[in-house]
């Protein structure tokens, strides 16, 4: 698997040299699925600790999956954090039984798949090719791609 960003502490990307929150300054908005890629889309929270210069939206494109597994979580108990991501990891592709532990690299070894966990047990698990990492900022109409 290829990547244009790495997974800092487990809550974040660092994409161009910028650290980018994922826990705390974004929230899951939507997966879709076409031809043989999956989009995972997050916005930027209305949270008033977001700084007014961060990305308003969030788009990681996998290329080429080959394996796809997911979790829809609870969301009974704290509705509200249901789309709250509470780690992203790199883990290896041989130990598909376990999607909620943590690996410390933070780019991918060849094999691993990507494990996004969210708050309510929400779980997605690939594995593809590449993953592209586009953020948008709205008030530029830029997209930052590598």
């Amino acid at each position: 698997m290829e990547t244009n960003f790495e997974i800092e502490e487990n809550y974040a990307v660092l994409f161009n040299g910028i650290h980018i929150d994922l826990h705390n300054n974004f929230e899951f908005k939507k997966i879709s699925e076409f031809e043989n890629n999956v989009r995972i889309e997050f916005v930027k929270s209305t949270g008033d600790w977001v700084h007014e210069n961060e990305f308003e939206k969030l788009t990681f494109l996998h290329q080429n999956v080959t394996f796809k597994n997911s979790n829809d979580g609870d969301n009974s108990e704290f509705p509200e954090d249901e789309n709250t991501l509470s780690g992203i990891t790199f883990f290896p592709k041989s130990t598909l039984e376990i999607n909620e532990g943590f690996m410390g690299h933070k780019k991918p070894n060849k094999n691993d798949d990507i494990i996004y966990l969210f708050e309510n047990g929400k779980m997605f698990r690939l594995n593809c090719e590449r993953i592209e990492l586009i953020a948008e900022n709205k008030k530029t109409n830029a997209q930052h791609r590598v």
